[in-house]
């Protein structure tokens, strides 16, 4: 009977420990969410919303404001598009929420190493379960022009 009762509470806290995992995994993925989904079905993306009907027409192109300099970079358009900010901040030195590493001037091989770890699944200590949803999202060469701009930053 105490055998019975014994295998029971194990079984119990089995079941407790991993739906603990499932409700870590749930919460992170509620945490990523809004910096990005992913359209793996094949399905077509939602339309997006009609833009507003504009106030006045649009005054001539030279008065237009320049696009900043960093997008033109194709690895800070990359990091701005990816979302990298959200996490690692919009230059990769002032991280928002200051559990997430500055990775701004680390070496372009040490930053993609890392990158390629991460989505690889090689490396998954620290937040990287954060991480591998968004990471899975870039492509080599995305990653590749990211680290070459972190890296001069």
């Amino acid at each position: 009977m105490a055998k019975k009762i014994s295998v029971s509470l194990l079984s119990l806290l089995a079941v407790a420990t991993l739906s603990g995992v499932a409700m870590a995994e749930d919460d992170v993925l509620s945490r990523i969410k809004p910096v990005g989904q992913v359209n793996v079905g094949g399905a077509a993306p939602a339309p997006a919303a009609a833009p507003a009907a504009p106030a006045a027409a649009a005054p001539a192109a030279a008065s237009a404001p320049a696009a900043p300099a960093a997008a033109a970079d194709p690895g800070a358009a990359a990091y701005q598009a990816k979302g990298c900010g959200g996490c690692h901040g919009a230059d990769g030195k002032t991280t928002p929420m200051g559990t997430y590493p500055k990775i701004a001037g680390q070496s372009a091989v040490y930053l993609l190493a890392q990158m390629t770890d991460i989505k690889s699944g090689t490396r998954a200590n620290g937040q990287t379960a954060m991480m591998k949803p968004i990471i899975a999202g870039v492509s080599d060469d995305e990653m590749k022009a990211i680290a070459e701009w972190l890296s001069k930053q």
